[in-house]
């Protein structure tokens, strides 16, 4: 998928990944005491796993016109790019009170979105690998 002769899914996965980072670096804030920082964490998380939806649209659309050899490093991206949007869909709902952040315990929900952090570290370098080392969705 394109905009302006430009794939789609390498311009959207910036944000999932910023806001998740900005809502664990908020998390380790308030596990630090800075309580500020804890509806933040959720707002940040949340704005994440909802722009990931569309970004993993983008992706999909982009994997059907994958070439063959490059199918298993795509799928190994698309599992741990998905196990993050599972931990950090998860650690959000954990803390939300309805439409709103919810009071109860941190420590737990913000290891859950560790978790994801991990798995979104190895998720983007292995969609950068795809991109940079192995040409994916680049116009040759």
């Amino acid at each position: 998928m394109r905009l302006i002769g430009h794939p789609l899914h390498p311009m959207l996965v910036h944000f999932p990944i910023a806001f998740w980072i900005a809502g664990s670096l908020c998390d380790a804030l308030t596990l630090a005491g800075v309580a500020g920082a804890r509806p933040i964490a959720w707002l940040a998380i949340g704005v994440g796993v909802t722009i990931a939806l569309v970004t993993m649209a983008a992706g999909a659309i982009d994997f059907a016109a994958l070439e063959e050899r490059l199918v298993p490093a795509a799928m190994r991206h698309i599992a741990l790019m998905a196990t993050a949007w599972l931990l950090y869909a998860i650690t959000f709902v954990w803390r939300s009170d309805g439409f709103s952040p919810g009071d109860g315990p941190v420590l737990l929900p913000a290891l859950c979105g560790f978790a994801g952090g991990i798995a979104l570290l190895g998720g983007a370098w292995q969609g950068g690998d795809l991109v940079y080392r192995h040409g994916a969705g680049v116009t040759r």
